[in-house]
């Protein structure tokens, strides 16, 4: 195990640290597939001039569970606004749907690392290494979610998510969809729990674009996302395949 594994984990609190983060950072830090190696320095202070905002609002709709038994969840942002004085804050507004409750959260995502690839990756046949691509890498954080304690069954999410950019040679940050054609291709994810106001009981809670962590045997899909037909009953009924 590669000793990035532990500096990176000083930067999350106990609140949110647990057996998920640690096995996120740990796929992070030993990627199965060397291409995905990532350059230990952790290079922040260069990025924070940049405004994620627009990456951090999915461009597909977010795919997510809670609990054990894969209960579909479904995430919307409504807005996501960059801290005008802090700039490794950032503001977000949403809803969550769990059935048919509804509640509307506000919160923070706080970048706590932005790392680059070893090495750049075009796509297929190479398709991206003429458009002027000089860097390419992943942002982490950390996310606290309130959700409105005056509604019914709500809560606070909180853990820790990864975003996919890379930066063109006209200074433009971009989300990384380069490899859309890939059958594990995601994008947004969070790894984390809820806990429901007034309780000591935390729910896994997971979410993100394409495909979902931890997702266990929910997500039977080869080139998409497709759930398993004993959980379609929790809320999958829309996706599930005829």
């Amino acid at each position: 195990m590669k000793v990035q594994i532990s500096i990176l984990l000083l930067f999350f609190s106990i609140a949110v640290s647990g057996q998920q983060t640690k096995e996120w950072i740990n796929m992070l830090e030993n990627p199965k597939y060397s291409i995905y190696d990532l350059a230990p320095k952790n290079q922040r202070n260069d990025f924070e001039k940049y405004d994620f905002s627009t990456l951090l609002i999915p461009r597909q709709q977010f795919l997510g569970y809670i609990g054990s038994d894969y209960c579909r969840i479904k995430i919307f942002f409504t807005s996501v606004i960059k801290d005008s004085t802090d700039p490794v804050i950032y503001r977000i507004k949403g809803i969550s749907v769990v059935r048919n409750n509804k509640c509307d959260f506000v919160g923070n995502i706080i970048i706590k690392q932005i790392r680059e690839y070893k090495s750049m990756h075009f796509g297929v046949d190479d398709e991206y290494k003429k458009r002027g691509l000089i860097s390419q890498g992943i942002l982490i954080g950390e996310y606290k979610f309130k959700e409105d304690v005056q509604q019914n069954h709500s809560g606070i999410f909180q853990g820790i998510m990864t975003l996919n950019w890379y930066l063109d040679k006209f200074g433009i940050i971009h989300y990384d969809n380069i490899e859309y054609y890939s059958d594990n291709h995601k994008n947004n994810q969070y790894i984390g729990t809820w806990e429901e106001y007034h309780s000591t009981i935390q729910k896994v809670c997971n979410w993100g674009e394409y495909r979902i962590p931890f997702s266990g045997d929910l997500d039977i899909g080869a080139g998409e996302f497709s759930p398993n037909p004993k959980y379609v009953n929790e809320g999958w009924e829309d996706l599930k395949i005829e």
